[in-house]
């Protein structure tokens, strides 16, 4: 099977946009895949705020499950986010920067945006 990575640019505020890639994650990963990063980046870097906002409450705990669940890494550019103004994250998201994304890509068979 394929090792997949995801790369999400949606804001958490567009939560179906989120909530469909969190889907396709658990769909790969029930089909045989591996998910070895889901790299946050541009507007995306809001899911991993730390505190959460109310309204993105459900959707970052699903994001944790699965992180947790599968063993998948939740990575944040830590540019874009200092870029945004934001210096504290959820503890199971991993500030990193584009070379993190550059290996998953690298070292995976699939790519996909959302």
């Amino acid at each position: 099977m394929a090792k997949i990575t995801l790369i999400i640019q949606s804001s958490a505020e567009d939560q179906p946009k989120s909530l469909e890639a969190l889907s396709f994650a658990r769909a790969a990963i029930k089909s045989g895949h591996e998910i070895p990063c889901v790299f946050f980046y541009r507007n995306a870097v809001n899911h991993a705020l730390q505190p959460t906002p109310d309204q993105n409450r459900d959707l970052i705990t699903q994001w944790e499950a699965l992180s947790h669940q599968y063993q998948v890494p939740l990575v944040v550019c830590h540019t874009v986010a200092e870029r945004k103004g934001i210096e504290s994250f959820q503890p199971s998201f991993e500030p990193s920067g584009l070379t993190a994304l550059a290996t998953a890509i690298a070292n995976s068979e699939r790519t996909l945006q959302f």
